[in-house]
């Protein structure tokens, strides 16, 4: 199911399957899968249009000085999305969902800066697998660096050691979050082909949604063990 490995396309792994050693879990790790699952569908703001300009949550950090603002459109709020992305398409194909029902095309705010002063390099983690996405852009990130580099590492072609360090007993959900992805369509025409083999999406189950960014200071600091690396790191969420 890897790319270029040994192990079959078809097949899911079973008992007798690639072993995975209990100390390869890794302890921060956190199942879409599980039944502590949010499985509330979020409710969708109606957005007449959304002022280009529009920042929130104002980010800590070390002084004054250097915290910055992020746009509205990025920011996490519990039960409700900003946009509708789904990460296993194209960024183009984002939009927010407008007041009299049409879909206003996320593309028109690509351009605009994620923060407000402008930030050169921002790092997102995320609760459900072990590898960081670090988003940069010289002349300051924007909502579309975001947006891409979301979906760029996630569908990357995941690695034998990315599978092997999840916990045993979700690696099958992960193979059938793979076989469903390999069926999803987008106008029609399917997602990707299972000879194409697993990839780091699938480590997200049913949750392919862009729900938004959050600082969540507990959990950062359990993950990054730099100061200054936690200061520009946020936890990315997911939904369904």
């Amino acid at each position: 199911m890897f790319k270029g490995a040994s192990f079959s396309l078809n097949t899911p792994p079973t008992s007798s399957g690639p072993k995975t050693p209990r100390d390869a879990a890794v302890p921060t790790y956190v199942s879409p899968f599980s039944s502590n699952t949010p499985s509330v569908v979020p409710k969708i703001p109606q957005h007449a249009a959304v002022p280009m300009g529009i920042y929130g949550y104002r980010s800590p950090r070390a002084s004054d000085s250097e915290s910055f603002l992020w746009h509205q459109l990025l920011l996490y709020r519990q039960g409700v999305l900003n946009v509708i992305f789904d990460v296993r398409v194209e960024p183009s194909k984002a939009y927010i969902s407008s007041q009299d029902g049409t879909a206003l095309p996320l593309t028109e705010y690509f351009h605009v800066p994620a923060t407000q002063p402008l930030r050169r390099r921002i790092q997102l983690i995320s609760r459900y697998f072990d590898w960081h996405i670090v988003v940069e852009n010289p002349k300051g990130v924007t909502l579309g660096d975001i947006l891409s580099r979301i979906r760029d590492s996630l569908n990357k072609n995941a690695s034998k050691e990315e599978y092997d360090a999840v916990p045993k007993d979700t690696q099958a959900d992960i193979v059938k979050a793979y076989q469903r992805n390999c069926s999803a369509t987008s106008n029609g025409v399917k997602l990707r082909k299972l000879q194409e083999g697993l990839k780091r999406v699938d480590w997200l189950g049913r949750l392919t949604l862009f729900a938004g960014m959050q600082k969540d200071e507990a959990y950062i600091n359990g993950r990054i063990r730099s100061h200054s690396e936690r200061a520009e790191t946020y936890v990315v969420e997911f939904s369904r």
